[in-house]
């Protein structure tokens, strides 16, 4: 699929750079990508495509929008947004907006995306079938679910197999990674409110203390795992946030507990929530409070389609050499509501290594992190070699 002398895609690099920088000095939240959406939709005009609006921000493409609708047709996934978060770096592309950053690569995988447009473009008449980009708004969990709606307003619809992919500081650079099965945890978030009787600090006899009731409820819910599903559960649940009060000398009426669980069953997923709900009526009874528990929202599970993760691990063999290719490290406890794509149509994520030798490479929702623009080379590469393999077997069929 890929040009046999590489000279199409290398004079691309350098304006795809450009790009990438561009991006990751104005990030936007999800659902508020109109500026990236600009950017990417003008590419896609300028390289002979319709692009056409999704889910608000994002955007979707076919190389061959008239394409015979027997034709088989695969789609490519980039994610658009930032997070909410500081960038501490002080790069000349840093982030222009305080509290937006891209701390996850997003701005990368975008110009890996455009980069596979321009040479699908190039070579249109040569495939047998159509390809869908799809550059998707929302992903990062704060404001995520940009996946579930371009799956409810048709963005697979007609496509055989999916695929997307993720830089990953922690696997070495150069390496791809990917198994079939969960490749990515049910990732729910936890919201709990213990709701009790506040009053002066002086008279604790007289209120129902949910301070107290949080704290016991914090050291109960380290049983839910241990206790309560057992050694071969696989299962996380973390409470990562505490708050509770104004004063000193005020004893609150209620304490605010945020975490997640995490799993890779979904029956382990309901028999979890199960014992939190058990261990949050045992305690609200226990310190005469009520525990509410809001709806634990979240990603499903990540599942790659078995033929879909043969055919990236054989690419990849081409790519990068067999001795870069593995599952080492996998499945990650992190969530991706790549998931809602891998559940509409048969599908396969998989990471590209961008870690240091030494492993000092700051990690994805760090605020030190950037994209490493080598990986942008192998994203194309591997996209294209996905196009190439899964449409000569597709039509074949």
């Amino acid at each position: 699929m890929s040009d046999p002398s590489a000279e199409g895609l290398l004079a691309l690099l350098p304006r795809l750079r450009e790009i990438r920088h561009d991006l990751h000095q104005h990030p936007e939240l999800g659902f508020e990508e109109h500026r990236t959406q600009g950017i990417v939709g003008a590419w896609l005009r300028e390289h002979g495509y319709q692009p056409r609006d999704c889910a608000g921000t994002g955007l979707v493409a076919d190389l061959h929008p008239q394409a015979d609708p027997d034709a088989p047709c695969i789609a490519l996934r980039a994610d658009l947004d930032c997070l909410p978060m500081h960038e501490a770096t002080d790069l000349p592309y840093r982030s222009v907006h305080e509290g937006r950053a891209h701390k996850c690569g997003h701005d990368g995988h975008t110009a890996i995306l455009m980069g596979v447009a321009a040479r699908l473009a190039a070579q249109r008449e040569r495939l047998a079938g159509n390809v869908r980009l799809l550059f998707q708004p929302a992903e990062e969990g704060v404001r995520g679910g940009g996946a579930r709606v371009m799956v409810a307003e048709g963005a697979l619809a007609g496509v055989a197999e999916v695929y997307g992919l993720h830089n990953w500081p922690s696997f070495p650079r150069g390496h791809v990674r990917v198994r079939s099965g969960a490749m990515m945890a049910d990732a729910r978030r936890l919201e709990i409110v213990v709701h009790g009787t506040g009053g002066h600090a002086s008279e604790p006899e007289r209120c129902r203390d949910p301070i107290v009731a949080a704290a016991h409820l914090v050291v109960a819910l380290q049983t839910v795992v241990s206790r309560g599903v057992g050694s071969h559960g696989g299962a996380v649940v973390s409470i990562c946030r505490v708050a509770a009060g104004d004063a000193h000398n005020v004893i609150p009426d209620r304490a605010e507990l945020w975490g997640t669980v995490r799993t890779f069953d979904p029956a382990v997923t309901e028999r979890v929530l199960e014992r939190i709900e058990e261990v949050a009526t045992g305690i609200a009874a226990a310190f005469g409070v009520r525990v509410e528990l809001l709806p634990p929202e979240g990603y499903p599970l990540l599942v790659n389609a078995p033929r879909c993760a043969d055919a990236v691990r054989r690419v990849a063999e081409r790519v990068v050499g067999p001795s870069r290719v593995g599952d080492e490290g996998l499945p990650l406890g992190a969530g991706e509501d790549f998931a809602y794509l891998a559940q509409a149509v048969p599908g396969a994520y998989f990471f590209l290594g961008a870690g240091d030798p030494a492993g000092t490479t700051p990690g994805c929702h760090h605020p030190d992190f950037d994209f490493d623009d080598e990986l942008i080379p192998l994203g194309i590469e591997m996209f294209l070699g996905l196009v190439d393999d899964r449409l000569r077997e597709l039509s074949a069929q």
